[in-house]
């Protein structure tokens, strides 16, 4: 009898680690690196935008690749039956940086396990909870959309923006991802706007940048990108600041379109010992990419204000 026992119980443990290696998740442990069974997630993303304290010297701030994935610490990911919108093993969840580990894993350290066939799409948005100006977050197979209501146009005094990115990869599967892991590429859809002075300019205050004539609402989808809507308005950078060469003024985001270019800058500075305020304008007209960075370089003279456009559309 006792040896029908310890034979009962082999068989039990036995049953118990081929259950453990079957598609499913389990919770409280962290994949092992070579374990083909557990899905493993990697992040990779160029630069990326983050909010910063109200009186940093720019709007909003760009992390390299190494500290901007640890510094945002979250995103959410959604896995899916390849091409579909049902959702995997219940992976509609946070993932977390685990810096002690140096990886990325699931909530609460979930295991999640592929399936014995087929493929998965994942698709994945950063911040984990996107900016209040992102609207209307749906998915439809292989086709994320969603709407962006009112771009804060941040200007000084107010806290910085967050930008908000996103990633989709499809017909991930256990023969090739099980070894390697899925890697999920962070999509900016925004443009990205740097304004600065010339190496040549004179030491003024800038009071103001106004960028007339911009769209703040639009929608976006993966299969036809944006579509602005909405009555265009003037975007109001406040620097109020003294400048001089070489000075940054400024990083902000924009929704994607063809502008028509009018800047405006308000400055002042001494004439005959006074200060005087001015304005001076320029055109410059730009179609703004998704995921490009624009630079525009000003240089302000006392009747008016010269852009070099020399550096536009720099890869993000």
């Amino acid at each position: 009898m006792t040896e029908v026992r310890r034979h009962l119980r082999l068989l039990i443990v036995l049953a118990a680690g081929l259950l453990a290696g079957c598609s499913g998740s389990d919770a409280g442990d962290v994949p092992e690196e070579k374990d083909s069974q557990a899905i493993r997630l990697d992040a990779d993303i160029w630069q990326m935008m983050a909010g910063i304290p109200a009186k940093a010297p720019t709007r909003a701030t760009t992390y390299d690749n190494a500290t901007a994935l640890q510094a945002a610490a979250h995103f959410h990911c959604y896995a899916y039956d390849a091409n579909t919108t049902t959702v995997y093993d219940g992976i509609n969840t946070t993932v977390d940086w685990n810096g002690t580990m140096n990886q990325w894993i699931f909530s609460g350290g979930a295991i999640h396990r592929w399936p014995a066939t087929g493929s998965l799409d994942f698709f994945a948005y950063m911040p984990a909870t996107p900016p209040a100006y992102i609207t209307d977050l749906t998915y439809a197979a292989r086709n994320p959309q969603f709407g962006c209501t009112s771009l804060p146009m941040t200007k000084a005094g107010q806290d910085a923006i967050t930008e908000f990115v996103y990633a989709l990869v499809t017909d991930q599967n256990k023969a090739t991802q099980g070894s390697t892991g899925v890697t999920l590429t962070f999509q900016h859809p925004f443009a990205r706007i740097k304004l600065q002075t010339s190496s040549t300019q004179e030491t003024i205050n800038i009071n103001t940048i106004t960028l007339k004539g911009i769209k703040a609402n639009g929608t976006y989808t993966v299969f036809s990108r944006w579509t602005p809507t909405g009555d265009a308005t003037n975007f109001v950078a406040t620097i109020d600041e003294e400048c001089s060469a070489s000075a940054a003024l400024g990083t902000y985001i924009m929704i994607p379109q063809s502008w028509a270019g009018e800047i405006e800058v308000n400055a002042t500075w001494n004439e005959w010992g006074e200060p005087t305020e001015h304005t001076v304008t320029a055109t410059v007209p730009t179609t703004w990419e998704a995921g490009r960075s624009y630079t525009y370089t000003l240089t302000i003279t006392p009747t008016d204000l010269l852009v070099d456009t020399a550096k536009f559309t720099e890869q993000w």
